[in-house]
């Protein structure tokens, strides 16, 4: 099995559903990374094609530029464990397709309004939303990571600031291999948390110069 080194640490991955909101950088790297660990189903949204600036910071080769990204990482997925299923919806994410009852959203968009549009739709149907939800920010060498429970737009807002009053820069400027890479192993190893029932940072920050760690109060 290709996860029988972690599997000591955390052996239920393919009993979640993994909705990667955004395919750029960060959700790439956390998709990859999930199915290296066990993770064989996932939801895969975006609208955009790969190009030739995504390779430096995405997980993405020369092979799949004008490739839709979301089939790129399908078949990147599917290369990892051909087992796999995957669906991938190759529009704006406006709708929430619910595959159960353990679904983890992961946030990995490029701007604050996208996101809070997606957590909007997450979160329209009261009785119809993900277990878990995270959401990666990185803007320049600077990393944020939220982890919502049961998530509520309500409680989605008191994190979210809008693009204007957050990075003067976006998501993917001065982006390197290794923020992309360290976003997604920070997501990789919180779903391990999540998924073992272990405590975990609702939220903490990373600066890639300073390699500063500022964390929240631990929960379980």
């Amino acid at each position: 099995m290709i996860n029988t080194r972690s599997s000591a640490l955390v052996d239920n991955l393919d009993q979640f559903v993994f909705h990667i909101l955004g395919c750029g950088a960060i959700g790439s790297s956390a998709a990859l990374q999930l199915a290296r660990m066990g993770a064989d189903q996932f939801c895969l949204y975006d609208m955009d094609k790969v190009e030739a600036v995504n390779i430096g910071v995405s997980q993405y080769t020369l092979a799949d530029i004008n490739k839709s990204k979301v089939d790129a990482l399908e078949g990147h997925i599917m290369s990892i464990n051909d087992n796999s299923q995957v669906y991938t919806y190759n529009e704006r994410f406006t709708e929430y397709y619910s595959q159960g009852n353990n679904d983890v959203a992961i946030l990995g968009f490029d701007s604050m309004e996208s996101r809070l549009q997606a957590v909007e739709a997450l979160c329209v149907n009261k009785h119809v939303k993900p277990e878990f939800l995270i959401d990666g920010r990185m803007g320049a060498e600077h990393y944020q990571q939220y982890i919502f429970d049961k998530p509520t737009l309500s409680k989605y807002k008191k994190t979210w600031y809008s693009d204007s009053n957050g990075s003067p820069e976006p998501c993917n400027a001065k982006a390197t291999a290794y923020c992309s890479s360290m976003s997604g192993s920070f997501i990789a190893n919180a779903v391990r948390k999540l998924a073992t029932g272990q405590p975990f940072n609702r939220q903490f920050s990373f600066n890639f110069p300073t390699m500063l760690l500022e964390k929240s109060v631990m929960v379980s």
